[in-house]
């Protein structure tokens, strides 16, 4: 498995939120099948997690590309950090309601820390789901950071969705940008005691193919923990690719451009 590597002189370039997947599929940091899995999770509105060690390392750049894929008629509610009094639950529908927080960190005023990140979790049982960054390595420092550290419960923490963690090497020169990777993606549950983490893709090398589970074995953990149907995770997720794919082929990139093409996919399915 690659580690990260953190560089502390590195020319990283701020997140990037005007990319869209196509964009991220195009630099190699996954390809059109996973970006396709990811799709099909997030149209069932799973809570998600992006984590790596490097700072820029393209976390909240990859996580507005996955909010893209939500369904219509999600709202995404922005929280608000040390700032959030989550008065909006009093009104806000949980079902239709995703929370989103650009990181779980104490490093800005607005992001996620102590009290709140605890109340943002204790919501995730009621319904509603979050979308957000923290820096960590690998699914056990996520848990850690989260349950170590934060206290957040063993219960809330298996109510996420899913976890991707990325990787990210030095380009070939100084001036290069990071050359960045996916390298899991880890659904949540729990036993009787403990968390457990259940790998839907790995690569094993830094540029290394995605390996998958077997064909049971994601029919199983997808319909257990989002709901899809048993007999139709591996035509969802392979629909979803071969739309993407086309996209991609046809040279389409623009986040405006994907995000229609999504959108008229939606409609088309729902009509």
């Amino acid at each position: 498995m690659v580690r990260s590597t953190w560089w502390a002189d590195w020319p990283f370039s701020r997140n990037n939120v005007s990319l869209s997947i196509l964009d991220v599929v195009d630099s190699g940091t996954l390809d059109c099948k996973l970006a396709g899995l990811l799709w099909l999770l997030m149209e069932h509105r799973a809570s998600l997690l992006v984590a790596a060690g490097p700072i820029f390392a393209g976390k909240t750049t990859l996580l507005h590309t996955l909010l893209d894929f939500l369904p219509p008629g999600i709202n995404q509610f922005p929280l608000r950090g040390f700032a959030e009094t989550f008065d909006f639950t009093d009104s806000c529908n949980s079902d239709t309601t995703y929370l989103v927080s650009e990181e779980i960190s104490n490093h800005q005023y607005d992001y996620l820390w102590g009290h709140q990140a605890q109340k943002a979790f204790r919501l995730l049982p009621q319904g509603y789901r979050l979308g957000t960054t923290i820096h960590a390595r690998n699914v056990q420092e996520v848990a850690y950071v989260l349950h170590g550290y934060l206290n957040v419960p063993l219960s809330e923490i298996a109510s996420l969705g899913v976890v991707v963690t990325l990787q990210a090497m030095q380009g070939q020169s100084y001036d290069d940008e990071p050359i960045r990777r996916i390298d899991t993606v880890s659904i949540i549950s729990m036993d009787d005691k403990n968390l457990i983490a259940q790998t839907l893709a790995v690569r094993e090398s830094f540029d290394g193919e995605f390996v998958y589970p077997s064909e049971k074995a994601l029919q199983e953990a997808l319909s257990r923990k989002f709901g899809v149907k048993y007999e139709r995770v591996l035509s969802e997720v392979t629909l979803r690719e071969t739309f993407l794919r086309q996209l991609f082929d046809n040279g389409t990139r623009s986040r405006e451009e994907v995000n229609k093409a999504i959108l008229n996919f939606n409609r088309s399915r729902s009509s």
